[in-house]
């Protein structure tokens, strides 16, 4: 049974993997044996991150530069990639983004701070998406994985923000709705080919934030606590990269300590 989540000889990809979710998702996926390449804008990032994790892992791990709101960067790393390796098993849309722009209060918003969610977040996606369908429909296989967020399942309720803490951007929630929207669509086109889609939404993880939104927050969940960055999304990850969802597709699975069915 447990083969059955082994990713050995597997070659997968994850966008953003310097940091947080992204370097979360890379680590599992290469203690579960895949190979990993891992993009970020900068590729000194992607280079350090790749270092590292290549250190501690029997894998390789392959560094590559990609700017998730440039098409033509994004159809130029699918060429490499196909140039180099032929196929790709495994693809993880993590990378997406905040707007400095934007405030969390919906009557101060403005286009240009909704229009930079919407492109980092969903139409990067897309195009990932896209260029993804392109390298592997020949191979009928293959595996997406969208990050979308629990933020697209419901209203957020604004007091558990402190005072001086930038309220949830409704851009953000109408973003990842999108990428839920996508990863349906796409999965229900990609199934003739045999590729897999699906998401994962996850709620709020415990980094940075005040004392005072994580204790709120944590009121707010089934299991009284927020997620613990490093530990409680790549599990679901490898699941979802591996033969033991071979059956399933078209699913979004909240990784969100029971917060969204809370009452």
């Amino acid at each position: 049974m447990m083969e059955m989540f082994g990713l050995k000889s597997k070659m997968a990809l994850v966008t953003g993997a310097s940091k947080n979710f992204g370097m979360e998702i890379a680590t599992g996926l290469c203690e579960a044996g895949a190979d990993v390449i891992i993009t970020s804008r900068e590729i000194r990032r992607a280079s350090a991150a790749a270092e590292k994790l290549s250190a501690e892992h029997n894998v390789r791990v392959i560094p590559m530069s990609m700017d998730l709101l440039d098409e033509q960067s994004i159809t130029a790393l699918f060429q490499e990639i196909k140039d180099k390796f032929g196929k790709l098993d495994i693809l993880v849309n993590n990378a997406g983004g905040h707007s400095k722009e934007a405030c969390g209060y919906l009557e101060r918003e403005t286009l240009s701070g909704w229009k930079s969610f919407i492109d980092a977040n969903l139409t990067g996606t897309f195009l990932m998406v896209r260029e993804y369908s392109k390298l592997m429909i020949p191979h009928k296989s293959g595996c997406i994985i969208n990050i979308s967020s629990v933020s697209s399942l419901l209203g957020r309720d604004r007091s558990v923000y402190p005072q001086g803490m930038t309220p949830n951007p409704v851009a953000y929630t109408a973003a990842k709705a999108g990428v839920a929207g996508l990863t349906y669509d796409a999965a229900a086109y990609l199934g003739a080919f045999g590729i897999r889609v699906n998401a994962i939404s996850p709620g709020g993880f415990e980094r940075t934030q005040p004392k005072e939104f994580i204790e709120e927050y944590s009121r707010r969940t089934m299991l009284g606590r927020m997620g613990k960055e490093g530990q409680d999304l790549k599990g679901a990850v490898v699941f979802l990269a591996s033969d033991a969802a071979g059956y399933i597709t078209g699913h979004n699975l909240y990784v969100d300590g029971g917060f969204t069915r809370f009452k």
